[in-house]
Formats: structure tokens, sequence, C-alpha cells
């Protein structure tokens, strides 16, 4: 079984029913910047990178979604 990053989880990575090399690129590179921000998580600062993180998650979605509108 493939070990998934929290990135990948939260852009749900693995769900793209279409094969859209679009969608595969756009939920990559989102999942690789919330996973390099877990990396930069500290008790200082684990606020703000929870919120940029959702906040990237929120941007992946709708990215994806303006393929389809």
């Amino acid at each position: 079984m493939e070990n998934i990053t929290l990135g990948q989880k939260r852009v749900q990575r693995n769900f793209n029913p279409s094969a859209n090399p679009i969608i595969e690129d756009l939920k990559e590179q989102h999942a690789n910047l919330i996973d390099k921000l877990e990396i930069m998580k500290d008790p200082k600062n684990a606020r703000e990178i929870s919120i940029a993180q959702t906040n990237i998650e929120t941007a992946c979605m709708y990215a994806v979604k303006s393929l389809f509108v």
C-alpha cells in the first residue's frame, strides 16, 4: 500500500475519475505546498500554518472546479 502524504490526503490526490492531466498537476502542486508547510510547522506558528494549508486546499478545490464550469 502506498504511503500518502498529508497534502495528498487533503487535496484528494487519488480522486480524478476523468484522468485529466491538468487536475493531476494541480493537485500535485497544491499537495506539495501543503507538505512543505507541514515541515515548517512548530508550536509558535502552528495556527498560521494550519490556516495556510486550509486555504491551499480550498484553492485547489476551486481550481479543479473551474475546469468544469
